[in-house]
């Protein structure tokens, strides 16, 4: 039985996806399988994953209808033959150690998630990078259910099986990974930073694109309260008085979303999720 399963979920990503599938071959650890749930792409995105099949001989190609992102994710759960589930995105280049270290610390630790450590490259063309999480964290650290980012992350397969896996009402983008790590904070499954576990973000933002992603994630918000309408969940979604009464401000006079990149962002995050 294969160790780990890597669970890719994609759509038109098809020239950082074959990025990440060259990373791959590159892994310390080989007893791996990769499982690519392709959410029907346009872009020539399985003539790729074919061509890598042939360097990556336990690459999987999987093509279905377009629900989302986690259909695509939880497709993937459900075909992998892993023990071990590593979530990763079609868009994040592994480093050489990344498996490896998620092995070690499954060894380590019976039933818990691990959270990896992810690098955005701050513009093409460019090594720069910064670490995607700015918080000084210590290795091995107990993490808030929040730090649930499915770009690096591992956790058992059963587990997810156990907590339901994603949940597919999440149809744009935002939360889904957070709402379901939340969910196994309420089985106490604890989880864990790993920042030798690396990975490369290769994803560049414009600031349209920004303001669409921050509506987007303001829908998913509103969903995610629906499913947990606690305290709790509408303070960490920012849904009280002093954010709710700036968004009210803002939609009176729009005039006032010049001021600053920021505001037009918060404005559309609220307007997502009232819509």
């Amino acid at each position: 039985m294969t160790n780990l399963s890597v669970v890719i979920g994609t759509f038109n990503q098809k020239d950082s996806l074959k990025l990440v599938l060259e990373s791959f071959t590159k892994q310390t650890y080989k007893d791996f399988e990769i499982i690519v749930v392709d959410s029907s792409s346009t872009d020539g995105t399985e003539e790729i994953v074919r061509t890598e099949q042939c360097s990556v001989p336990t690459l999987q190609y999987i093509r279905q209808e377009n629900n989302g992102k986690t259909a695509a994710r939880n497709r993937g759960i459900k075909e992998a033959k892993g023990e071990i589930i590593l979530l990763t995105d079609a868009d994040m280049i592994a480093d050489s150690q990344l498996v490896e270290e998620h092995i070690k610390a499954h060894k380590k630790y019976n039933n818990a998630c691990f959270e990896g450590t992810t690098f955005n490259f701050l513009k093409k063309g460019s090594d720069a990078v910064e670490p995607y999480i700015k918080q000084k964290l210590r290795a091995g650290q107990k993490l808030k259910w929040a730090y649930f980012l499915s770009g690096n992350l591992s956790i058992k397969k059963e587990t997810l099986i156990k907590a339901g896996m994603f949940d597919e009402d999440f149809k744009s983008y935002g939360w889904e990974d957070i709402e379901l790590g939340y969910r196994l904070h309420k089985m106490k499954i604890p989880l864990y930073y790993l920042p030798s576990a690396k990975n490369y973000h290769y994803h560049f933002v414009t600031d349209n694109d920004m303001v669409k992603r921050k509506y987007n994630m303001g829908k998913s918000a509103a969903i995610f309260y629906k499913k947990h309408p606690n305290f709790e969940i509408k303070m960490f979604l920012g849904m009280n008085p002093l954010a709710m009464g700036i968004y009210r401000f803002l939609k009176k006079y729009p005039r006032f979303l010049k001021l600053s990149q920021y505001l037009r962002e918060e404005f559309e995050y609220r307007k997502g999720l009232e819509a």
